[in-house]
C-alpha cells in the first residue's frame, strides 16, 4: 500500500541522516498531549477475518476530531519487525501507555498480512512482538517473544518506562521481557491455569508501582495483583482484589485506577471496561472501602458498545474517561468522586466510530515527550513494597528528581521515626521499629499506610 511505502521511506531517510536510532522507524508526526490514541485493525478494503491484519494508530482530539492516522509497518525492516493483529479477535490490540507517560504499548504478531489463523501459530516461528511508540511517532518493534503465547493470542503490554515489558494473553500467564530481547522471557506466574491461578489473562497494567491484570477464568473474575511492586522473577502470586466476583459472569478487560479520596491512602477507585451487553456491562466503577472493593455502579449498562479499552485523566474529584470498543470511541465524565454512584449512567454517543471493514480495539492517552517524573509525582505513582514489611521498605517513584524525594515514616502520633532522601526508587530501613501501623509520607504530600511486621 502507498501509505506503508511513504512511512518506510521516511523512516529510511531519517535513519540515514541520524535523526533516529537504527532500531526505530519514523511513524508520522509527534502526538499531542491530551489527545486519545485508538488501535484500529483493518484498512477497510476487506472484511475482517482470523488472518493477520494491518494495524493503525488513530489520534483523536477529546472532541473526536481525527488528528492523524499512523500505520504500523507490516514488513520487517531490520532490526524492527513487521507487526499485525488477528483481524477479528476482539480481545487483541489493547493499548496502554507506559507509567512514565512516554510510550504507547501493544502486542501483536510478526506475520505478514493474510497469514491464516495467526493467533494459532507457533510462537517459535511466528514470533509475538511488542510495539513501543514514542511521542515523536518513532516505533520500536525489536522485542520478540518466542517461548510464550504459543498457538494462542497475545493481548496486552504494560511497562514502567519502556525498557522492559509485562505481557499477557490467552495462555502463558504474565511474561516479563526486556526491550530488544529476541530470546526467552521470564514467566512470572504459572503457565498452566488452575483454580485461583489463571494463565488466561486479558489486560495488564501498573498503578501505584504495583502490577495488575484482568481475567475471567479459573475462579478469578475481575482484577488481581501480581506479586508486589514490579516483579521480575518467577513464582509470583496472583491475588484477586477482594470484593470482585469469584463466579463466572464478569467480562473484564482494561482498567484505570484513580486516587480520589483524601482519607484513603493510594488508589481508591478503579474503572473497568466490561464488554457484556447486560446490565453490568460498560464501564464499571469500583471503590476501595476498608480492604474490600465495592461496585458503585455502571456507566452504559446494557450497552452494545462492547467496551474493552479504557483510559482516563483526573482533575480534582472529576474523572474523564475514554473507552473503546469495536464500534467506537466514547468519552464520558464522572464527577461523583470516591465511593459514589457514577454521576451518569448513560454512555454518550461515540465521538468517533470505526469505518466499514475496520474495528477499534484499545485506547490510551497520547504519549508525552517528557517523562511524568519531570513534574511532581502524584499519589497514584507512589509505590511501596512489600506491605506489610519487616526490615526494609522499597519506595518506587517514576524517573528521577535532581532535588531528590524526602521520605518520612511516621507513627500514628505524627512523630517521624525514619527519614531518607531518595532520587526515585530506594529503600528505607524499618529495623528496630515496633510492629504496627505507620504512615509513609513522600515530599510532604504523598501518603501511604504502612504495616510493620514482626
Amino acid at each position: 500500500m502507498q501509505h506503508f511505502s511513504i512511512l518506510s521511506r521516511l523512516g529510511l531517510l531519517a535513519a540515514a541522516v541520524g535523526l533516529l536510532s537504527p532500531s526505530e522507524t519514523l511513524a508520522q508526526t509527534a502526538f499531542t498531549a491530551g489527545n486519545y490514541v485508538v488501535t484500529r485493525v483493518g484498512d477497510g478494503t476487506a472484511a475482517l477475518s482470523s488472518a493477520a491484519t494491518a494495524v493503525y494508530l488513530l489520534e483523536y482530539s477529546p472532541a473526536g476530531t481525527l488528528v492523524q492516522t499512523v500505520a504500523i509497518p507490516t514488513a520487517d525492516a531490520s532490526p524492527n519487525r513487521g507487526f499485525t493483529l488477528t483481524g477479528n479477535a476482539t480481545t487483541e490490540g489493547l493499548l496502554s501507555r507506559s507509567a512514565d507517560g512516554r510510550y504507547l504499548l501493544m502486542a501483536g504478531y510478526n506475520a505478514v498480512p493474510g497469514t491464516a489463523s495467526v493467533n494459532t501459530t507457533a510462537a517459535a516461528t511466528t514470533n509475538r512482538v511488542v510495539a513501543r511508540v514514542a511521542s515523536s511517532g518513532t516505533l520500536n518493534t525489536t522485542t520478540l517473544i518466542t517461548d510464550a503465547f504459543d498457538a494462542s493470542a497475545v493481548r496486552s503490554v504494560a511497562s514502567a518506562n519502556g525498557s522492559a515489558f509485562y505481557v499477557v494473553g490467552a495462555a502463558s500467564g504474565v511474561r516479563y521481557v526486556t526491550l530488544g530481547s529476541t530470546g526467552a522471557t521470564t514467566g512470572l506466574t504459572a503457565t498452566t491455569g488452575t483454580t485461583g491461578v489463571p494463565a488466561n489473562l486479558r489486560a495488564v497494567g501498573l498503578a501505584s508501582g504495583n502490577l495488575y491484570v484482568s481475567t475471567a477464568s479459573q475462579g478469578v473474575y475481575g482484577l488481581a495483583q501480581i506479586g508486589t511492586g514490579q516483579p521480575t522473577t518467577t513464582g509470583q502470586t496472583i491475588t484477586p482484589l477482594a470484593g470482585f466476583p469469584t463466579a463466572a459472569g464478569p467480562s473484564s478487560y482494561s482498567f484505570f485506577f484513580a486516587d480520589l479520596s483524601t482519607t484513603v491512602p493510594g488508589p481508591d477507585v478503579v474503572y473497568v471496561a466490561d464488554d457484556r451487553s447486560t446490565t453490568d456491562g460498560g464501564i464499571q466503577k469500583w471503590s476501595l472501602s476498608g480492604s474490600t472493593w465495592a461496585l458503585n455502579g455502571v456507566i452504559g449498562g446494557n450497552t452494545s458498545a462492547a467496551l474493552r479499552g479504557i483510559t482516563g485523566s483526573i482533575n480534582g474529584s472529576t474523572v474523564t474517561l475514554a473507552a473503546a470498543g469495536g464500534g467506537g470511541l466514547f468519552v464520558v465524565t464522572d464527577n461523583a468522586g470516591y465511593n459514589a454512584v457514577p454521576s451518569t449512567a448513560t454512555l454518550p454517543t461515540a465521538v468517533a466510530t470505526a469505518s466499514t471493514n475496520t474495528a477499534f480495539r484499545g485506547v490510551a492517552l497520547a504519549p508525552l515527550a517528557t517523562a511524568l517524573a519531570a513534574r511532581p509525582a502524584t499519589a497514584l505513582e507512589l509505590g511501596i513494597y512489600p506491605n506489610p514489611a519487616t526490615d526494609v521498605l522499597t519506595i518506587a517513584l517514576p524517573g528521577t528528581s535532581p532535588l531528590g524525594h524526602t521520605a518520612e515514616v511516621r507513627d500514628l502520633l505524627g512523630r517521624t521515626v525514619r527519614a531518607a532522601t531518595l532520587p526515585a526508587s530506594g529503600e528505607v530501613s524499618l529495623t528496630g521499629l515496633p510492629a504496627g501501623t505507620y504512615l509513609l509520607t513522600v515530599d510532604g504530600t504523598l501518603t501511604r499506610r504502612l504495616t510493620k511486621g514482626e
